[in-house]
């Protein structure tokens, strides 16, 4: 149902919620610490509507009609402006784009997240695991995921990513049973599981770099093919024999694209092979 604009009832709370996000969020700077000039008879704290739409580079009505919940569509380009002219961190950002009704970009970095508790998660299980972020990056990976899929630490940190290590380094998990599958599978997942490919700058630069370099993951990543799955079957060659896992996965909440992945032994000979 629509109104005679053409508004739903959930686009109207959403334009009222971005409307009161803009403000509040305005109301949160100090305009001398933005080295904007002191201005007499202030009557509330913040930042004016004025001060914001001229640091995003849009006009005073426009921005105005924002704040009033009318039904604006601003570009992607003009939301990531008005975060920052807002100083919005990487989780209010993503927030402020979903509000204007844009997909959120991923966020690579941590967010806050101490890597030591990231890394002790990992380490505290016993099954083979591993963090990515949105861009496959490998951010934690204990003991055991390097009998599976070799030592992450052998290779330096912008070189550990998950599809640069399975499409463009030979030497990386030459135990699985088959490896060509499973870096086509983590190639559909990613384009299935993320707007990166679209939105970020990062992930654009990470598949093209990759498309020069790889000419199986260019005929891969033309074909469009997307998964979306949280589970799935891994076979090892291990010295201790043939081990079978079933993966499992869970994404993070407060860090946007963050991704822990853990390998349970599928049989008891696996099991054994893991407890050592």
């Amino acid at each position: 149902m629509t109104d005679r604009d053409g508004s739903s009832p959930d686009d109207e709370v959403r334009l009222r919620e971005l409307a009161e996000f803009l403000r509040e969020r305005r109301a949160r700077l100090d305009p001398e610490q933005l080295g904007l000039p002191a201005r007499r008879r202030r009557r509330t704290p913040g930042l004016r509507r004025e001060d914001v739409a001229e640091r995003a580079a849009v006009s005073i009505a426009w921005y105005a009609s924002l704040e009033q919940g009318r039904p604006v569509n601003p570009s992607k380009a003009v939301v990531s402006s008005l975060a920052d002219a807002l100083c919005l961190s990487d989780l209010d950002r993503a927030y402020l784009f979903k509000l204007a009704g844009h997909p959120a970009p991923p966020i690579t970095q941590l967010a806050g997240l101490d890597a030591r508790l990231l890394q002790a998660l990992v380490d505290h299980i016993a099954a083979p695991a591993y963090c990515t972020d949105a861009l496959t990056n490998v951010m934690a990976w204990n003991a055991a995921a390097c009998e599976v899929f070799g030592d992450y630490g052998r290779w330096p940190t912008a070189r550990r990513n998950l599809l640069m290590l399975l499409f463009d380094e030979t030497g990386f998990a030459e135990r699985l049973v088959d490896r060509d599958d499973y870096a086509e599978r983590v190639a559909r997942t990613f384009r299935g599981r993320s707007n990166a490919p679209r939105n970020d700058p990062a992930a654009i630069e990470l598949v093209d770099t990759l498309s020069r370099r790889s000419q199986r993951f260019r005929s891969l990543w033309n074909r469009h093919d997307i998964r979306q799955t949280e589970t799935d079957t891994l076979e090892v060659i291990h010295p201790s024999g043939h081990l079978t896992f079933t993966m499992t996965s869970w994404q993070a909440v407060a860090t946007s694209g963050l991704r822990l992945s853990v390998y349970l032994p599928a049989d008891d000979a696996t099991a054994r092979a893991v407890r050592g």
